[in-house]
């Protein structure tokens, strides 16, 4: 089975990363091995470490297309910095979830937007470029998504989630974590990623205009306020395998 989703990821340095950036390229290479069809956006530290061996690349994912990127390019950052000096939810990992951290997690959507111009699937999906190391089975796992194929007449935003959707005030989404959605991954129609992109935007405004930001789950939580934007087709996982298990209604 071939799958019909073009996949989206992103790596990019961040100085204030817990994690080294040779554990994230373990990461990033175990996630190419599957070769999925994908776009991966890429800082020019992580470009050179990956494409040190060129040959060895090409063999694990001949057809990865990436794509020279910074965070600093994107339309998030350019309305983050426009914000001025922003406050940080006073529940986070502190050493994590620096500025730069919640902008990156908040381009994600930018990014899939970005490339369903440029691709020819039908379906366009986030994934994580960390994202095995949270999978028990990985080769399980990374063989769902990449036979995944979506229902032709899927509509709105296939996307995991922690906690059942529930109301929430702006209040405590600019305060802490809400793990209604996982963050991780998501798969989108093609003609609906823009909209999503657009939405998303807008909610990320609503935090800036008060000068704070907080991480992309929270911000779609605000979004679904928003009646233009996508509907989010939520389904029951956590931060393992079950983010990959989509829903069978949801596929073909």
């Amino acid at each position: 089975m071939t799958t019909n989703v073009h996949y989206v990821s992103a790596l990019v340095y961040n100085a204030t990363d817990p994690i080294l950036p040779s554990k994230r390229l373990e990461w990033l290479h175990t996630v190419l091995r599957a070769k999925l069809p994908m776009t991966l956006f890429i800082d020019t530290v992580y470009y050179e470490a990956l494409t040190e061996d060129s040959a060895s690349l090409a063999s694990i994912h001949p057809d990865l297309r990436l794509i020279s990127w910074t965070l600093q390019e994107s339309e998030v950052w350019r309305q983050c910095e426009a914000a001025g000096e922003l406050k940080l939810p006073e529940i986070r990992n502190g050493e994590k979830d620096g500025e730069f951290f919640m902008g990156l997690m908040n381009a994600k959507v930018e990014l899939v937007a970005r490339v369903a111009k440029e691709v020819d699937a039908p379906f366009v999906a986030f994934l994580d470029a960390g994202i095995v190391k949270i999978f028990k089975d990985v080769e399980g796992s990374l063989g769902r998504l990449k036979n995944l194929r979506m229902r032709e007449d899927f509509r709105g935003v296939a996307i995991p989630g922690c906690w059942p959707i529930t109301e929430v005030s702006p209040e405590i989404l600019a305060g802490k974590i809400c793990w209604i959605f996982c963050g991780g991954f998501f798969v989108v129609r093609r003609e609906e990623a823009e909209g999503f992109s657009r939405a998303a935007m807008d909610a990320l405004l609503y935090f800036l205009k008060d000068k704070r930001i907080t991480w992309e789950v929270n911000v779609w939580v605000q979004m679904m306020r928003d009646s233009e934007a996508p509907e989010m087709r939520w389904f029951l996982a956590d931060h393992d395998d079950r983010m990959t298990m989509v829903p069978g209604e949801f596929r073909s």
